[in-house]
């Protein structure tokens, strides 16, 4: 014990301990990038000779440790991402979710992953220790021994550099700054930052913008307008889309629905999904949202009146913003604590209440889902198990039956909250319309890859592919036989759901602007496909085919009889 203790608090151990526990994590990437062999080469080392370099300028290799401190958060954070999403370095989004992701989100998600965050916080922590345990020793490392190794360190930076020349010479995409950890995770970090900055100052930069929307509609004749939003709803999984299993029993049964069987996300991250289901960002250009508003802006200056129920967290970001322009907010989980779940049928008891005062006019009711969001176990009440067992120990592989069964449980609740307000529209006797959609879909360790859940730098076509569908009343349909018409006739037609909606929304509803554009409106004559884009993590819109989708993805599309690209 004795001995053992000696050589723990030796400092030359301390100083190869950390050294090496710093490189953990472009080793572990040396397996699951899809980059080059070479760059994947570089990668282990040019960082490797950095920190051995770095570890030789001080006396105490502990000190130097804190020096390299940013460099060990980024190890942990992605070798937990590494269990989640098989590949890729840590993302802007992965770290704007931080920022807009709730307390219980993290603890349900960590608490899934556990051996991998387990595995992090013991290597970390160790580096932690030892660091405190060589400052505080009287030992230092010898001079000598600092040189020599300092001679190695920049004798392997020289290679270093020298394959990262040829790397450029021979990969023109080749980039420092995107394809090499951790440099490419400090890079995000920094764009982070300037994304935070920039939407804390987005009410400065949209105040003074209008649509300067008008209706169509003659003020005699009511309508009332529904947009559901909806939570990592895949369609593969919804019954109405071919599912094997029916998890859509009361939908299926519903006269009158339109169903967009080959729609996919531009984002499978909800932070971005969201505000481009809600603005026409998508037929435009990402940054374009820090200096406009939303669609329930156009709505209000079109004389509709409009609600914006959400059973997310407040979270200040542009799904807040855009919500928040509605006259009347509620957002079900404001004054709860953070460990009580709330159930989304409280928005359904909501739309009850405000349809229940309805008493003609124009109205808006947009509605934000927890849908699927995981942990799908409590996001529906013991009562709604259909599908059993679901009782989840831990996010793998081999839990997926019990994960399917759970996921598959939040869908049949869907399926009832959607087709209750359907119901309660029916009743009102006027024309009204619904529409309905997810932010994205969700991977559930679906093949070869074991992914797992959503927001991944590079997508999946279970994260792409999500319901869309339309319904109205008969009133609707015979005031509006023409948008009825276009909307059925289009059903077959390949989408992106952040491209179309907001133009559907304002055409099927008689709101009129020059940001309307009829061209990408499913309920107008004037539609036609566009290309279908992906929004990347740095917020570039890129082809459907420049999304990193693997072989695996392009034969899900195909499979399925999904256009690609």
């Amino acid at each position: 014990m004795k001995r053992f203790k000696q050589i723990l608090t030796n400092q030359k151990f301390i100083f190869w301990f950390i050294t090496i526990s710093l490189i953990v994590t472009n080793v572990m990437m040396f397996f699951t990038e899809s980059t080059s062999t070479l760059t994947r080469v570089v990668q282990i080392v040019l960082p490797f000779a950095i920190y051995w370099l770095v570890m030789t300028l001080g006396k105490k290799p502990g000190k130097m440790f804190w020096w390299l401190f940013i460099v060990a958060f980024y190890d942990a954070f992605e070798i937990v991402l590494l269990k989640l999403y098989g590949e890729t370095p840590l993302a802007v989004d992965m770290l704007l979710n931080v920022t807009t992701t709730n307390v219980t989100e993290v603890n349900e998600l960590l608490s899934n992953l556990l051996p991998a965050v387990l595995f992090a916080v013991i290597l970390y922590m160790a580096c932690i220790v030892l660091s405190i345990v060589s400052i505080r020793k009287k030992e230092t490392l010898d001079t000598d021994y600092r040189r020599r190794n300092r001679k190695r360190a920049l004798a392997l930076l020289g290679v270093g550099v020298v394959l990262l020349a040829v790397n450029y010479f021979v990969t023109p995409s080749f980039k420092l700054r995107n394809d090499v950890f951790p440099f490419n995770a400090a890079y995000n970090t920094g764009l982070a930052v300037q994304r935070v900055i920039k939407t804390s100052n987005y009410e400065n930069t949209s105040r003074d913008f209008s649509y300067h929307a008008t209706s169509t509609l003659p003020d005699s004749v009511p309508q009332i307008t529904v947009l559901i939003i909806g939570e990592t709803a895949r369609a593969d999984n919804w019954g109405i889309y071919g599912y094997e299993r029916n998890t859509t029993p009361r939908l299926g049964a519903i006269d009158n629905l339109v169903i967009y069987r080959d729609a996919i996300t531009m984002s499978n991250t909800t932070h971005k999904s969201v505000p481009l289901l809600l603005s026409p960002v998508a037929s435009e250009a990402w940054d374009s949202i820090y200096y406009r508003k939303g669609l329930i802006s156009a709505f209000n200056e079109a004389g509709y009146r409009t609600s914006y129920y959400s059973n997310q967290r407040r979270n200040h970001s542009f799904i807040d913003f855009f919500g928040c322009e509605a006259q009347d907010v509620v957002f079900t989980k404001d004054n709860v604590p953070m460990t009580e779940n709330v159930s989304d049928d409280a928005l359904k008891s909501l739309v009850e209440r405000r349809l229940k005062s309805y008493d003609g006019g124009h109205l808006l009711i947009v509605v934000h889902c927890y849908g699927s969001h995981f942990n799908y176990r409590d996001r529906y009440p013991a009562s709604g198990a259909y599908f059993k067992p679901d009782n989840v120990v831990a996010a793998e592989r081999s839990q997926r039956d019990k994960l399917v069964n759970a996921y598959d449980n939040t869908i049949r609740f869907d399926d009832n909250l959607i087709a209750d307000i359907i119901e309660l529209l029916r009743e009102k006797n006027v024309p009204a319309l619904l529409a309905y959609t997810s932010d994205h879909g969700e991977d559930i360790y679906d093949d070869e890859r074991e992914r797992f859940l959503h927001a991944s730098p590079l997508p999946t076509y279970y994260q792409l592919r999500v319901p869309l569908f339309v319904w109205s009343t008969t009133q609707y349909q015979t005031r509006y036989p023409e948008k009825w018409r276009n909307l059925a006739s289009h059903r077959d037609i390949a989408v992106s759901t952040n491209m179309v909606l907001f133009h559907t929304m304002l055409d099927m509803s008689g709101v009129n602007t020059s940001h309307l554009k009829t061209r990408l409106a499913l309920s107008h004559s004037d539609f036609k496909p566009a290309r279908r884009l992906f929004v990347t993590d740095h917020n570039e819109f890129v082809p459907l085919d420049s999304a990193g989708l693997k072989q695996l993805d392009i034969d899900m599309f195909n499979r399925n009889h999904l256009r690609y690209p």
